[in-house]
């Protein structure tokens, strides 16, 4: 059967039987794939032990076969497992938050190469980062990650009149009207949160990249707590479901301040 290598990152895997397990993986070339590594548990086979979540390295991969529902993993050679996330509570947390994101977000067998890397990226600089860094750099992929899967909210004007949004004080970001509503349409969605200008102009920063703005913004804790309930109900909607890591990783890194 053909067989291809590729870059990967393991994001989530499920004991199959004794020795087998089900992956699913982020790939370089071909997005999201999920597919069955037998044997993986043996110590001397081609997976040498086991997959790990958050580890990154060459995965083999088999052509899918026609009907089946899992594709067949070949092997996977370990390049890191990242090891600094797990050295502080902040760090692991904001990488299981983004990891949450990934697994919700990703298509399968999609190439999303542009994900891939800032997936990457961010472990990287999660593995270095200070305590209060690693929320906003949760915070920042999730914004980046929107934008470059076509889900993020309209910030530069009001979705319902156009209007521009300039010089906003506060506004509604309605995930039912797809972004901002202005004062004179917030009537729109009652229920929308409300959110400050330089909140919004946050999201528009984070969300255009490079990661590094999130550090910039670590040490506005208000800033961050408003950029994290507007993502949260953004995101919610969007998923049609709440991802609980957020919670996690804001209240491990205000713990840890």
């Amino acid at each position: 059967m053909p067989q291809r290598r590729v870059r990967a990152l393991i994001l989530r895997t499920f004991e199959f039987s004794e020795n087998s397990q089900v992956a699913h993986i982020l790939t370089l070339d071909e997005g999201r794939v999920h597919g069955l590594a037998k044997g993986a548990r043996r110590l001397n086979g081609a997976f040498h032990g086991g997959l790990d979540a958050l580890a990154l390295g060459e995965l083999g991969l088999y052509t899918r076969r026609p009907g089946a529902g899992l594709r067949t993993l070949a092997s996977f050679r370990v390049s890191t497992n990242f090891p600094g996330l797990r050295r502080r509570l902040p760090r692991f947390h904001a990488a299981e938050h983004a990891r949450a994101l990934v697994l919700g977000f990703a298509r399968e067998e999609e190439a999303a190469p542009r994900l891939f890397e800032l997936t990457v990226s961010l472990l990287r600089m999660l593995e270095v980062a200070e305590d209060d860094a690693a929320p906003a750099l949760g915070l920042g992929f999730e914004a980046m990650l929107l934008a470059l899967s076509g889900f993020a909210p309209g910030l530069t004007c009001c979705v319902r009149c156009e209007r521009p949004a300039r010089n906003v004080h506060t506004t509604r970001l309605s995930a039912l009207r797809g972004g901002l509503l202005c004062r004179g349409c917030r009537g729109e969605d009652p229920g929308a949160p409300e959110i400050s200008g330089r909140a919004v102009a946050a999201l528009v920063a984070l969300g255009g990249g490079p990661l590094v703005q999130a550090v910039r913004m670590a040490p506005d804790h208000e800033l961050l707590g408003e950029l994290a309930a507007a993502l949260d109900s953004w995101t919610s909607a969007v998923l049609d479901r709440r991802l609980a890591t957020r919670a996690t990783m804001m209240h491990v890194g205000t713990a840890a301040r």
